[in-house]
């Protein structure tokens, strides 16, 4: 008996040893962020970890070991109107960058002014690790900096332009592709031109309209030494980013970047039967349209819809439509609206040949798991940066909203449908899934690892804490050019020196003489 006691109290320990406090902060009420995280922190609890979470969502049945402050009671789902889609990348960078940036500041203040967070900022209690929302703020950062806790930067987006230099990318427009631009990996000459320009004003933009308006805010909760916004985010001990690089990679990062692409992704449930039965009496297969949940659909201008309708009605295919306004009249028979489909069950469907899609990050990463090719209509956003990935891995075709004819329409879709798209699909849905570990327990692991080590030493970018000018190599380039130039003018004076030595010409024999019988003459 007293052996099998010490066996539970062994094992007990050994549990109670792995089991760490973990903070939450996501101050987003945007709910496709929300489905990204809420699995992981559910999962973390399982896991025996005490888990805090500060978000705008409530998570139903929470488990005993999960406390949860709510930033609000209700979320705003208005969403946008397809007349906010703006189609010259000129002006919808750096005007979409900065409405993203008033949303982080607005989140900001919503996190700032939580009874329960200032109450942590007084108290300042001890985290084996923080997890942060960052892609269109640093605000949070800052706050899990200054509770003195190492802490993980949370992205449920791609990579954006100014999350480059703290990640230790080297940005070149030839070949590093932006996620708010469809340039992709191969742009040609003045496509590099406007994403150089464009890079460097996101970046200002950025800066201005986020980590400069956020850090005279925080002053007031945080202090007047509070490091720059920039270089907290630089010491995030890893970075989560919601891509993989089967489809997302050929950009050199810092070690302390990990893909969590695909995390939300839960095993398919059951398809409803009346939604199945469609999808299975489809002779020539099922193609599936949502065109996200950001904007409404209603708000569809009617020349567009009605180039939708007339595309939809050339199709051998049935169609599934996710349309959340009133009952569309002249309907084609081989359609289906409904305002909600189950999009990923339905994805991993056999019958289900294409999906119409915005291009969002959710909506790319259940394709490329399903392995279901993608007709992509971006319309905001990293929306464009993930339609060109796709089109890079061989999987997509674009249709730009601008360009929204049913002719083209036809063209991208029936490209889609051909045996070597399909095929591709399947090809790279493989390479998306061949991983040591699936996502989320890639995130579990190294969110232990952080709380273990207490950080992650050595696996950030060094080029983080080295100046401009040293990144460049300006200052080596500087001394070379003098050394070199100082060599030269050596040598040059040396060589100048040997060749009028040399060179000098003998005087003639005469004169020599004559010279010589003068000096005579006057000595006489």
């Amino acid at each position: 008996m007293t052996k099998y006691i010490i066996l539970f109290y062994i094992v007990s320990q050994l549990f109670a040893a792995q089991s760490y406090k973990i903070l939450g902060i996501f101050p987003s009420a945007d709910r496709g962020n929300y489905q990204t995280y809420r699995g992981l922190f559910r999962q973390l609890t399982q896991r025996n970890h005490h888990v805090t979470l500060i978000t705008h969502f409530q998570m139903p049945n929470p488990p005993v070991n999960y406390h949860e402050v709510l930033l609000s009671d209700k979320q705003d789902n208005k969403g946008l109107s397809f007349e906010s889609v703006i189609v010259n990348e000129v002006s919808r960078v750096p005007f979409e960058t900065l409405v993203s940036t008033k949303e982080g500041n607005d989140d900001c203040k919503t996190l700032m002014n939580n009874h329960e967070v200032l109450h942590m900022i007084r108290t300042q209690p001890k985290y084996s690790v923080i997890i942060v929302e960052s892609y269109n703020s640093d605000c949070a950062l800052a706050l899990a900096a200054n509770l003195s806790s190492p802490y993980i930067a949370f992205n449920p987006q791609s990579i954006h332009p100014w999350h480059f230099s703290r990640l230790g990318i080297h940005f070149n427009s030839a070949y590093v592709p932006q996620s708010l631009l469809p340039f992709g990996k191969e742009p040609w000459f003045f496509d590099r031109v406007k994403g150089f320009i464009l890079y460097h004003v996101a970046n200002w933009v950025y800066y201005i309209g986020s980590q400069v308006t956020d850090h005279v805010y925080l002053y007031k909760y945080l202090g007047d030494n509070l490091p720059a916004l920039e270089s907290i985010a630089s010491n995030a001990s890893l970075v989560f980013v919601n891509t993989h690089k089967s489809v997302f990679g050929g950009v050199v990062r810092a070690d302390n970047v990990v893909d969590i692409g695909g995390i939300h992704i839960r095993p398919p449930k059951s398809i409803p039967t009346h939604i199945e039965r469609f999808i299975n009496e489809a002779e020539n297969g099922v193609i599936y349209v949502n065109l996200g949940s950001t904007v409404k659909d209603f708000t569809l201008p009617s020349d567009k819809l009605t180039e939708l309708i007339s595309t939809f009605r050339k199709l051998q295919l049935r169609i599934l439509w996710k349309w959340d306004g009133d009952s569309v009249e002249n309907l084609p028979r081989n359609v289906m609206t409904m305002k909600w489909f189950p999009q990923y069950d339905i994805l991993k469907h056999d019958n289900v040949k294409a999906f119409i899609s915005h291009g969002g990050i959710l909506s790319c990463t259940e394709a490329l798991d399903a392995g279901v090719p993608v007709v992509a209509i971006p319309l905001f956003g990293e929306q464009y940066g993930n339609s060109a990935a796709l089109v890079d891995a061989g999987i997509a075709s674009i249709v730009t909203y601008e360009n929204l004819k049913d002719e083209l329409l036809l063209d991208a879709i029936n490209e889609v449908l051909e045996p070597r798209c399909q095929q591709q699909a399947k090809l790279v849905s493989r390479m998306w899934h061949d991983r040591p570990m699936n996502a989320l327990e890639t995130a579990i692991y190294w969110i232990e690892y952080v709380a273990r080590y207490n950080g992650s030493p050595n696996m950030g970018a060094p080029s983080v804490k080295v100046p401009w000018y040293q990144q460049l190599q300006l200052d080596v380039l500087a001394f070379i050019f003098i050394v070199f130039y100082i060599v030269m003018y050596a040598f040059y004076k040396v060589l100048k020196v040997c060749c009028c030595c040399c060179c000098q010409p003998e005087p003639p024999v005469e004169k020599i003489s004559r010279e010589r019988t003068t000096r005579r003459v006057k000595f006489e």
